[in-house]
């Protein structure tokens, strides 16, 4: 049986949150590949994030103060973007 450690579901909340943020800079840059997905996609993986920062938190990982805030922040940044 594989061992999760509760800083691996943080560092996964990481990687979901900061997705969006990196695809918003590609999307800028001239040539480099675009991260085209409609925003119920984006939705879908914050909420992933969202959860997995939950998951870090309900761990007691060291990380959780930062990962929840970021899901957070970012779930209803884009939620408030996609709604305007």
């Amino acid at each position: 049986m594989i061992k999760v450690s509760a800083n691996q579901f943080a560092y996964a909340s990481f990687i979901c949150s900061l997705s969006f943020w990196l695809g918003v800079a590609l999307s800028y840059v001239r040539g480099a590949p675009k991260l085209n997905l409609p925003g119920v996609s984006w939705l879908a993986i914050l909420g992933i994030g969202v959860i997995l920062a939950g998951v870090a938190a309900a761990r007691r990982s060291k990380l959780w103060p930062l990962a929840i805030p970021l899901a957070l922040g970012t779930f209803f940044f884009v939620m408030y973007v996609i709604g305007s």
